[in-house]
């Protein structure tokens, strides 16, 4: 009964990331260099050490020299998704968006969809999802997407040389918090994107006279009597704070993405593919 509990949104999670994910869809990690893909490269002169099999006839009968077709090299890379699973995530200020884990789990889902086309092997951060291509390793991140992590932050553990991580959550912890986070995770991987996930309320403070905030656990109220008087001060305060991501961010070489719940799941999906470039992420200059 449990089991069936934790499942029973797996479709509905799934259906979305698959429709975010075949709105940008990707293309495979070519690596502009000699290897054993499928795609050609370029045409260079024959070598005794080569196979005779390789010899393009075609192109050699243009001229006097033999000339053998070479191929893209296609390296496996692992990208290791982290996804935020603490109460603070179940916000949403209007019921015609969703809440910021729902957001936040349909894109990670759907970058795992992604990458997993174009030849990556794929898992979860904390490791209850060991890197795979199989469609049950798909199956197994969303099972832990929806069961939502207890865990508040990511952690270095096993990383693999060189694998590209991707954390989604809404970072609202203070800074130096976050940097301490990041910075060990950043020396182990070989690349990194921080997707910020937040309610628009959030970011702008729409709300105007009285009003009462709280927090997901309700250990802290905080009543104001004029909402209005504090709205600069507050986007002023809230934009200091995105600043301060961003620079972690770009300290450890890593980007920086902000997706707001009211904006398209793809428009983000297709901000996230354009960093990658279709293969390993570059590093921020």
């Amino acid at each position: 009964r449990q089991a069936e509990e934790e499942s029973a949104g797996l479709p509905a999670l799934m259906a979305a990331a698959q429709k975010a994910a075949q709105s940008v869809l990707p293309g495979e990690h070519a690596q502009r260099k000699p290897g054993a893909g499928e795609k050609f490269w370029q045409f260079r002169e024959y070598d005794p050490t080569d196979r005779p099999q390789d010899i393009d006839w075609r192109q050699s009968g243009k001229g006097d020299r033999i000339f053998v077709r070479q191929k893209e090299q296609q390296t496996m890379q692992t990208a290791l998704f982290w996804c935020a699973g603490g109460a603070g995530m179940d916000y949403t200020s209007v019921a015609t968006c969703p809440t910021k884990h729902e957001s936040a789990a349909i894109i990670t889902l759907a970058l795992a969809i992604m990458m997993r086309h174009a030849g990556e092997q794929i898992g979860l951060l904390d490791g209850s999802s060991p890197p795979g291509r199989s469609d049950h390793t798909l199956q197994m991140i969303g099972h832990n997407l929806i069961k939502k992590s207890d865990e508040s932050c990511p952690h270095a553990k096993l990383i693999p040389n060189n694998a590209d991580v991707i954390l989604c959550g809404d970072f609202l912890d203070p800074p130096e918090t976050i940097e301490k986070i990041i910075a060990p995770i950043a020396a182990r991987a070989g690349s990194g994107i921080v997707i910020q996930t937040l309610d628009p309320a959030e970011i702008d403070l729409p709300y105007a006279g009285r009003a009462i905030f709280e927090n997901m656990g309700g250990a802290e109220r905080h009543h104001i009597f004029l909402v209005e008087s504090i709205r600069d001060s507050y986007q002023k305060r809230m934009g200091v704070h995105l600043s301060d991501i961003k620079n972690i961010c770009r300290k450890a070489g890593w980007h920086w993405l902000l997706h707001r719940t009211d904006r398209p799941v793809r428009e983000t999906l297709a901000d996230v593919w354009a960093i990658t470039g279709h293969k390993q992420f570059s590093t921020v200059t």
